[in-house]
């Protein structure tokens, strides 16, 4: 209990200096409840020594027996007191990595703690003020949670960015019913995530159509589509033994609701009609890129 020297000399009467103690080592021993009336000693070295439930003992903070228990009076150039009220503007200086502040609902600090695994924790929504530089480590956001855009000028249905994700994915031709045999070799595919918009590229090759002859699609998107509209994509790269028309142009589309990208071409006046099975050919390849929502 932090005390002042006047108050415990107003309880007790008159103090009897005993020397220095170790608060470390507990030299002198000194037990709880157990002293003459009066006396203290002046803490030499700082230490958590348990005496009457006290342990937070700081260099120059006095120990002093009222009859009945030992206390605790401030002494020392550092403050070790606890449970602390603080008013008006307060400047901590000297905090080391291993301290973290914790807040109430009202922004005020009420402890200082640390959650023992190396991340600090703020108890409640406090409002930072300039930049926050992360030296190291990471801002680790909750699943659902994210950055809220809102107080910026906006007339959107949503400004919370919640989730950003890479990863790789795995594309395959088929025609809905039928494989064809992949290129294990010649067959890569990315993602990334950002926020509900889904951007994949993928480059694949065939060995052999295996029996595909439907309509063509490129299956196993990381996402379902989901947007409620017709997305559209563009090839980069063509090769293989396709088999078109001069003037023909490969494109890529899909739809609301799908894992997929159906494959279409140009075909003069008939707009884009889908690509079938016998006009991919054996070893067909190609390298793509496509971008929906979720």
């Amino acid at each position: 209990m932090l005390k002042s020297v006047s108050s415990i000399t107003n309880a007790i009467g008159a103090l009897n200096f005993k020397g220095t103690w170790d608060a470390n080592a507990n030299s002198p021993a000194l037990a709880s409840s157990v002293g003459t009336k009066g006396d203290y000693y002046v803490v030499g070295t700082a230490g958590s020594t348990n005496l009457n439930g006290i342990s937070n003992w700081g260099v120059g903070d006095l120990a002093t027996f009222n009859g009945s228990v030992w206390q605790r009076v401030e002494g020392g150039a550092d403050l070790n007191g606890v449970n602390l009220s603080v008013s008006g503007t307060s400047t901590l200086s000297g905090l080391t990595a291993s301290t973290a502040l914790a807040l109430n609902a009202s922004k005020e600090i009420v402890s200082v703690t640390n959650t023992g695994t190396g991340n600090n924790v703020l108890a409640t929504a406090p409002t930072l003020v300039g930049d926050v530089t992360l030296s190291t480590g990471n801002l680790v956001v909750s699943s659902g949670k994210g950055i809220d855009f809102s107080l910026t000028p906006g007339t959107g249905t949503s400004e919370l960015l919640a989730d950003y994700e890479e990863g790789t994915w795995t594309a395959t031709i088929s025609d809905g019913t039928t494989d064809a045999t992949m290129n294990a070799g010649r067959r890569t595919g990315s993602y990334t995530k950002v926020g509900r918009q889904v951007t994949v590229t993928g480059y694949i090759a065939t060995t052999s159509m295996a029996g595909v002859t439907g309509n063509l699609r490129i299956k196993g998107l990381p996402f379902t589509v989901g947007n409620s509209t017709i997305v559209g994509g563009s090839i980069g790269y063509c090769d293989g033994s396709m088999v078109f028309i001069a003037g023909q142009t490969m494109v890529l589309q899909s739809s609301d609701g799908v894992d997929y990208i159906v494959i279409r071409y140009w075909n003069g006046a008939s707009g884009t009609v889908n690509m079938t099975g016998g006009q991919w050919g054996a070893s067909g390849e190609i390298g793509f890129t496509l971008s929906y929502f979720v």
